[in-house]
């Protein structure tokens, strides 16, 4: 069975720290933002909505980057 931290050619994958601090920072930015807006009307800001958005999903994506050692 082939282990999971190597790949088809037996290198060990290398896990970029970049995907886990930006990964991080996007998520909790992108969570701020989604909660300051909850307490303003949404219908004001429709781009500050997409935006935050936008950066928990790019977050969780560098997230994944990280996990899977992309």
């Amino acid at each position: 069975m082939e282990n999971n931290n190597e790949n088809i050619n037996g290198v060990p994958k290398k896990k970029n720290i970049w995907n886990l601090v930006l990964g991080l920072l996007f998520l909790i930015y992108g969570s701020y933002r989604l909660y300051v807006l909850s307490e303003n009307n949404f219908q004001d800001d429709t781009l500050g909505l997409i935006l935050a958005i936008g950066f928990i999903a790019f977050g969780l994506y560098d997230l994944w980057k990280y996990n899977k050692g992309l």
